[in-house]
């Protein structure tokens, strides 16, 4: 039997792949791991050790479909996980799990609208065809979270905390800010169509604190923003650990980095087909619309130290105890 981990992780913008990449880096330090995705970051970033067999987001839905039907058929591997959509994103994966057997094969459990599920009939699909599923920080509340083989880990991170580097050489090398002023940092992890809204959050955050640094954290530098303003660095975990404030959407990975590593969330809720932002975002700190994160943001900085004064972040990475559980 091959020691080779395949993860399924379909899904257009940083979430799926980033959590492939917390798993997969960890595990490939004793076996091998391949990711199937289609983000369009993929070809952008480190794959930390992990082997990416990237599908190109312009290949259309039948192509897409077929070329991972292919690739799970066709590659040699003992544990299949499969990140938030059991039924694969476009369903292509419901006729071929069955003929897996005795392969084991793990959900990943994001939270998920529930009228997926029952539109999808996965609660039956999921005992019948998942061995394993863990839920990666996402709490009791969720749709599956209640069948008996489920495993809750805290949530996944691309990072443990002893790996971050230095808050002040963070900001010094990577963000290009003074030290001694406070941070703002928009992080523009969403959809590609997002981007041109966190322009304009961040132009309007420069101007209404320009005693502060602002920065914008994109994987493209937008067109209206100055060059010195923009930030292109994965993981994104490594950026926000230096930020006295962070302005992005209620994502999985943005919501719980910032939670990781103790720096507040200005979030807004975007609409996805599957993705609850919405409830995520009762984490954190929820606005509706620029001018209630401008005061949002501006309570925030007036109500905590300067970053450099915080201790060291110190946290439980889920995506370590994922791996035991995985590998049993």
């Amino acid at each position: 039997m091959t020691n080779t981990w395949l993860i399924y992780a379909l899904g257009g913008g940083w979430g799926h792949l980033n959590r492939a990449l917390a798993l997969g880096r960890i595990a490939a330090k004793d076996r091998e791991v391949r990711i199937i995705t289609n983000s369009p970051y993929a070809l952008k970033i480190n794959h930390e050790g992990c082997i990416v067999n990237w599908i190109s987001e312009q290949a259309g839905f039948s192509a897409t479909c077929q070329q991972v039907q292919e690739m799970i058929l066709n590659t040699q591997y003992d544990r299949l996980i499969i990140d938030t959509f059991p039924r694969g994103l476009g369903g292509e994966l419901a006729d071929i799990l069955p003929q897996l057997q005795p392969i084991p094969r793990i959900l990943i459990h994001r939270d998920i609208s529930p009228e997926y599920v029952t539109a999808k009939n996965l609660r039956s699909f999921v005992a019948q065809n998942c061995d394993k599923v863990i839920v990666p920080g996402e709490g009791q509340d969720l749709p599956l979270a209640d069948l008996p083989n489920v495993q809750h880990t805290a949530p996944w991170l691309i990072r443990n905390a002893e790996e971050l580097p230095d808050r002040m050489s963070v900001r010094s090398h990577i963000l290009k800010v003074n030290p001694d002023i406070k941070t703002i940092l928009v992080c523009a992890a969403g959809n590609a169509s997002e981007l041109s809204f966190f322009t304009q959050i961040t132009l309007r955050l420069q101007q209404n604190f320009p005693q502060y640094a602002v920065r914008i954290l994109a994987a493209n530098c937008p067109a209206d923003i100055p060059e010195p303003l923009w930030i292109s660095h994965h993981p994104g975990i490594e950026c926000l650990v230096a930020a006295d404030v962070v302005v992005g959407g209620a994502g999985y990975n943005t919501v719980y980095e910032c939670a990781a590593v103790g720096v507040p969330l200005v979030a807004f809720a975007f609409k996805r087909l599957y993705d609850r932002q919405a409830k995520r975002a009762n984490k954190v700190y929820r606005v509706q619309n620029i001018q209630q994160a401008i005061t949002t943001v501006s309570t925030l900085l007036d109500r905590i130290e300067l970053a450099k004064n915080l201790s060291v972040p110190s946290y439980i990475n889920g995506a370590v105890q994922a791996l035991h559980y995985i590998s049993a």
